[in-house]
């Protein structure tokens, strides 16, 4: 599997701060801003929906390398795009102001036992075997998000 690193969108690193630049050349804090960007704040419903698609995708070529009919680079494809979505998404919510790190270890997590599923040979036997911690991990990604959403309907109000 190809090794994943979650990045912001700007490659400021795994889940940085995100800054932009003032009026006068200084960097501030998203987070020191009362009102949320509404770029933001218009990105996060299609994030969101943008990763819930990647999720499914993973899981549909997951079932499909169970059967020999998709191989580990195409799992492993599936997974990057997972990470592109959800870095999207924590990029979305945390320039809106809403805190993450609750679910910045979930991708990692999903990666390990991803890694052990993949080292099975190809089997609905083994996908099986992996299948309830996988969907735990993308359980609690779901979870995470929805406790998200009243945070951020609040900031989006606020600024409006």
């Amino acid at each position: 599997m190809h090794q994943y690193y979650p990045t912001s969108p700007a490659g400021l690193g795994a889940f940085a701060t995100p800054t932009r630049q003032g009026s006068y050349g200084s960097n501030y804090s998203a987070y020191s801003a009362s009102v949320p960007s509404p770029q933001y704040s218009a990105s996060v419903p299609n994030s969101v929906h943008t990763l819930i698609a990647a999720m499914k995708t993973l899981q549909s070529t997951l079932t499909l390398w169970s059967t020999s009919r998709a191989s580990p680079d195409a799992v492993s494809d599936s997974y990057m795009q997972f990470g592109v979505g959800f870095n999207a998404v924590v990029w979305a919510f945390e320039g809106s102001g809403v805190d993450t790190s609750d679910l910045h270890q979930i991708p990692a997590r999903l990666r390990t036992v991803l890694e052990m599923c993949l080292g099975e040979d190809p089997s609905p036997a083994a996908l099986e075997m992996y299948q309830p911690r996988i969907r735990q991990q993308l359980y609690e990604l779901l979870q995470g998000l929805k406790a998200k959403q009243g945070a951020w309907r609040s900031a989006v109000a606020a600024g409006l």
